[in-house]
């Protein structure tokens, strides 16, 4: 009876956790809408396919850090048909495939993370921008986001954006993000640690009242480039 009611389940850093466990929950647990192995570096690729496929009542999935993470993998993830809230965070394998694939299978996707993901690019951006119109929270912190991918998120996301961080994506810029400001007025929280600038706060906030930007304070503050 326990196992049928269970809607929640944490196992963050659990290293005693194995396929023994993992499908044990798979099949004992289908009821599961929240799922969190992060960091359990003990389950398989198999076992993590045979997971997903079981568990189609999922709506949130942590697979944070896992080594063997790869695009094929999600490939089933994104066919759970309920999931809006997927973390890939330092998963170093995710490509640009995988968020073309997450555009195409879950277009009501909400909160997406892929802080790390170093070969997510503008192209992946793109196909999440240009599909995704639920997307509120999104994390493209260390990836290989540009200039165009932050216009891309402000001319098609504008309507849902939340919260977005870009930590340490080298090739944005002032003005697209006094761009990304302006269009996505429901924007509350913009995350710029690392970057290149601080952000002219004066100006943002002649575009935008409600955004708090977080940055570094030691970078020497640049004004507002032309157009």
């Amino acid at each position: 009876m326990f196992f049928s009611s269970l809607k929640k389940l944490e196992m963050f850093g659990c290293q005693a956790i194995t396929d023994k466990c993992l499908k044990s929950i798979s099949t004992k647990c289908l009821g599961l809408e929240v799922l969190n192995i992060g960091r359990v570096h003990r389950i398989s690729q198999d076992c993590l396919v045979q997971t997903v496929n079981s568990l189609q009542k999922l709506t949130s999935l942590n697979v944070t850090g896992l080594e063997m993470m790869r695009d094929s993998l999600v490939h089933y993830i994104v066919k759970c048909p309920k999931l809006d809230c997927l973390v890939l965070n330092s998963c170093a394998h995710i490509t640009d495939i995988s968020l073309i694939e997450i555009s195409r299978d879950l277009p009501g996707i909400r909160y997406l993370d892929v802080n790390g993901c170093k070969d997510v690019s503008d192209i992946g951006v793109q196909a999440l921008a240009r599909n995704c119109r639920k997307l509120s929270y999104l994390d493209l912190s260390s990836t290989a986001t540009s200039k165009r991918g932050v216009c891309l998120l402000a001319n098609f996301c504008f309507n849902t954006l939340k919260c977005l961080k870009l930590s340490f994506c080298r090739n944005i810029s002032l003005d697209t993000v006094v761009k990304l400001c302006k269009n996505c007025k429901r924007l509350q929280i913009l995350h710029l640690y690392g970057c290149r600038f601080i952000p002219d706060l004066e100006s943002i906030t002649k575009v935008n009242k409600t955004v708090k930007i977080f940055h570094d304070l030691t970078i020497a503050t640049v004004k507002l480039l032309p157009e």
